[in-house]
C-alpha cells in the first residue's frame, strides 16, 4: 500500500512539473502510461535542415522518456543485455528509407506493423505520427492517452475539415465538405494498435484500387479509416493541437524557416533580396499575354532579379521568349524540357548568370513571394537539394507484379503548379537523360520520372502549394508560404497582397535606402528576350521528342481590361469583377499550367485497363 501511495504522490508530482494540477488530473493516475506502450513514427526527410529537426525531436523524446521513468519508477523495454533502450521513436526516413511511400502512411502500414509494432514489443498500445517540426511533451501524451482505452480501434487528432470542395481531395464530400474530418499531421495522430491491424486487412482487400495519386497523407489515411462509413472516424481530442499551448500534448510548430513576428515582435533580417542566385523560368502562351502576365509583372516578378518568361510566340512588348513548340491544352512535358534545355544554354554563355544556382520554374497562374523562396533556399544545399517543391504520389498503392509484397511501383514528383525548384548543377545530368513519351505528357511527372534515372528524389516543402489558399485548413498554411496556384475564382492581386506583399517589400527595402525606396521596382532590363522570336527554331529538340508541327494562330483576347500601373494594385471592385468575368463563369478553362495531377483527375480522358482503372498518360515506372 505505501508504495502505491508513493507511486502515486511522485505522477501527482510530474503532472505538476507539465502543467496539470491535481485536482483536474483522472482520479485514476495509476493509468499514466509508461514510455514503452507508445511508439512514435516521425515523417522526416534525408536531406540535412529537415533530418536535423527529425533528430532533435527524437532526442527531446528520448530525454523526456528518461526523466519521466525515473521519476515514477515506470519499467521501460529493456533490450538482450538488460540495458534501458530508447527504441519506440522512428524517423521514417531512416526506417522507410527504401519506401518512396512512406510520408503517405497508407502505403506503408504492413511495415509500420511488421518493424514499429512488432511481437518483441508486445507492451505497444499507441502509435503516434507526427511529423519533423511537431513539438511533443511526454508527460502529458502519456498522462491523455492512460484514459483512452487502447483495447478499442481509436483514431485521434487534432481535426481539419474542407471549407469547399477542393481538387486536392479529389472533390470529396463535395455536397457538404465539412462533414469530414482528417488529422493535422504536425499535431500529431494517436492510433491503437488494433485499429491498426484492421486497416491493413482493408488494404488488403482494396489494395490499389483506392486511389491513384496520393495528395494529402491526412485526409487519405483518413478516408482509409473511414471505410464508406463502416469504419473508424477521426475523433478530436483537446490535447492535440494546432498551435501551442501549456495543456498540449502534441502541438504543430512553425514550418519555415524564420520565427513569425508575432513571437519576436520585430521582422527578422532577410537574405540579400533580389534573389541574384535564382532563375524564375514562367511558362506562358500567347493566349493568357493580357490576361495572366500582367498580374506577374505587377506582383510578384517586380521583386526578381532574372526573370524570364517562355511562350508559344515572341512578344517584343513583354518581353517573352519564343519556343519552337506549339501549345497544348494539357501536359506540356515538350515546351518544359525545351525550356529548361533554353535555360541551360543561356546560363553557359551569359555572364550575368554566373551566380543563378536555382531555377523556379512557374506558371503564368502562379502567384508567389520571392522572399519566402529566397529565405526558404537558404536552408538547402544547390549541390545535394536539387529538386524541391510540394511533393505529390502517384501509384504507391500498386504492387510491381502478382505475388509481391511490396508497394514500389509507384513514385514521387514535385507538383507543378506550387513551382518546381531545380538546382543548376544538376540540369546538365537531367536533360542528357530526359525525354518525353509525348510532347502533351504531364511534364511535372515525366521531369520526377527522369530524375529518378539520376538518383534524384523530391524534396518536400509544405510552403509550396498546388492549389488556392481557399482549397487548404487556414490552420495548416504558415505566414511564410512561398506560392499558390490558380486565379480561378479569386482575385490574384489580393491573394498576393494578403500574403506576400508586405514582406516583399520589406524584403527588397531592408536597408531603409531612400535611393532604393523611391526607385521603381520593375525595370526594363531585369527581364530578357534575347532568345525570343529573333533566334532560330530550337534545332535540337529533346531526346525522344517527335519534330511537331508549326504553332497553329491563337485567338488574342480583346478588350481586356489591364491592372492599373500602380506598384501594387489593390483588388478594386472593377479588378474583381473583370476576374469573375473571365474566371467564375468557367468551371475550369483549357490552361497552359504544368501539369499535374489535378488536371488529370479533371480530363479523364485516358483509357481504361482490363481491371477497369484509368490509366493517365505518363511515363510508366517500368520504363524508368
Amino acid at each position: 500500500m505505501k508504495l502505491i501511495m508513493h507511486s502515486s504522490m511522485l505522477i501527482i508530482a510530474v503532472l505538476q512539473l507539465v502543467g496539470i494540477h491535481p485536482s483536474t488530473a483522472s482520479a485514476e493516475t495509476s493509468a499514466v502510461l509508461a514510455p514503452h506502450e507508445i511508439s512514435y513514427l516521425v515523417l522526416s526527410q534525408s536531406t540535412a535542415f529537415y533530418a536535423k529537426q527529425a533528430l532533435a525531436l527524437r532526442q527531446s523524446i528520448f530525454e523526456q522518456q528518461a526523466k519521466l521513468a525515473k521519476l515514477t519508477d515506470q519499467p521501460v523495454r529493456p533490450t538482450e543485455r538488460g540495458a534501458i533502450s530508447s527504441d519506440n521513436v522512428y524517423l521514417s526516413h531512416e526506417i522507410f528509407a527504401d519506401h518512396e511511400g512512406s510520408w503517405a502512411i497508407t502505403p506503408i502500414l504492413k511495415h509500420i506493423r511488421a518493424s514499429i509494432l512488432k511481437a518483441s514489443h508486445a507492451g505497444t498500445r499507441w502509435l503516434i505520427i507526427c511529423e519533423e517540426n511537431s513539438h511533443v511533451n511526454v508527460s502529458l501524451l502519456a498522462h491523455h492517452l492512460g484514459k483512452e482505452d487502447y483495447r478499442q480501434e481509436l483514431f485521434l487528432g487534432y481535426p481539419l475539415y474542407d471549407r469547399e470542395a477542393t481538387i486536392i481531395h479529389h472533390f470529396a464530400f463535395f455536397k457538404n465538405p465539412s462533414s469530414f474530418l482528417y488529422p493535422y499531421l504536425r499535431a500529431g495522430v494517436a492510433i491503437t494498435v488494433p485499429l491498426v491491424d484492421h486497416l491493413i486487412q482493408v488494404l488488403s482487400s482494396a489494395g490499389s484500387t483506392l486511389t491513384e495519386f496520393i495528395i494529402d497523407a491526412a485526409h487519405e489515411f483518413a478516408l482509409l479509416a473511414w471505410n464508406q462509413g463502416s469504419g473508424t472516424r477521426l475523433t478530436s481530442v483537446s490535447y492535440l493541437c494546432a498551435r501551442y499551448d501549456e495543456t498540449c500534448a502534441i502541438y504543430a510548430g512553425p514550418t519555415g524557416v524564420v520565427r513569425t513576428t508575432t513571437e519576436t515582435g520585430t521582422r527578422p533580417k532577410p537574405v540579400a533580396s533580389g534573389a541574384p542566385h535564382i532563375l524564375f523560368a514562367v511558362k506562358t502562351c500567347s493566349k493568357f499575354h493580357e490576361q495572366r502576365v500582367p498580374v506577374l509583372l505587377h506582383t510578384w516578378a517586380q521583386y526578381v532579379h532574372h526573370l524570364r518568361l517562355y511562350s508559344d510566340i515572341g512578344d517584343v512588348t513583354i518581353p517573352t521568349i519564343a519556343t519552337s513548340i506549339p501549345n497544348t491544352s494539357i501536359g506540356h512535358c515538350a515546351k518544359t524540357l525545351e525550356i529548361l534545355h533554353l535555360i541551360n544554354e543561356e546560363i553557359s554563355r551569359n555572364s550575368s548568370l554566373t551566380d543563378v544556382r536555382w531555377i523556379m520554374l512557374v506558371d503564368d497562374d502562379t502567384i508567389l513571394s520571392p522572399s519566402a523562396l529566397t529565405r526558404h533556399l537558404s536552408c538547402f544545399d544547390a549541390d545535394k537539394d536539387v529538386y524541391l517543391g510540394e511533393r505529390y504520389g502517384y501509384h504507391l498503392l500498386t504492387k510491381r507484379g502478382e505475388g509481391t509484397e511490396e508497394s514500389d511501383y509507384g513514385y514521387n514528383y514535385i507538383t507543378g503548379g506550387g513551382g518546381i525548384v531545380i538546382s543548376v548543377s544538376i540540369l546538365d545530368a537531367l536533360l542528357q537523360s530526359c525525354e518525353c513519351p509525348s510532347a502533351s505528357s504531364p511534364d511535372d511527372m515525366i521531369i520526377a520520372a527522369c530524375m529518378y534515372r539520376v538518383g534524384v528524389r523530391p524534396v518536400h516543402s509544405p510552403l509550396f502549394h498546388q492549389a488556392r489558399p481557399s482549397d487548404y485548413p487556414p490552420e495548416i498554411l504558415a505566414p511564410d508560404s512561398i506560392s499558390f496556384h490558380k486565379h480561378w475564382q479569386i482575385d490574384p492581386y489580393h491573394v498576393y497582397n494578403r500574403w506576400f506583399r508586405l514582406n516583399d517589400e520589406f524584403w527588397v527595402r531592408q536597408d531603409n535606402d531612400p535611393a532604393v525606396s523611391d526607385k521603381p521596382l520593375l525595370h526594363p532590363d531585369h527581364i530578357s528576350n534575347e532568345n525570343d522570336s529573333t533566334r532560330q527554331p530550337f534545332e535540337r529538340l529533346p531526346n525522344g521528342i517527335a519534330n511537331v508541327a508549326a504553332p497553329s494562330s491563337h485567338d488574342k483576347h480583346t478588350n481586356q481590361q489591364q491592372p492599373p500601373g500602380e506598384k501594387h494594385p489593390e483588388a478594386t471592385p472593377t479588378m474583381a469583377n473583370h476576374y469573375q468575368t473571365e474566371h467564375i463563369g468557367k468551371p475550369f478553362c483549357e490552361s497552359n499550367e504544368l501539369q499535374s495531377n489535378s488536371n488529370l483527375l479533371l480530363n479523364r480522358h485516358h483509357e481504361v485497363s482490363s481491371h477497369g482503372l484509368r490509366q493517365p498518360n505518363i511515363i510508366k515506372h517500368t520504363e524508368l
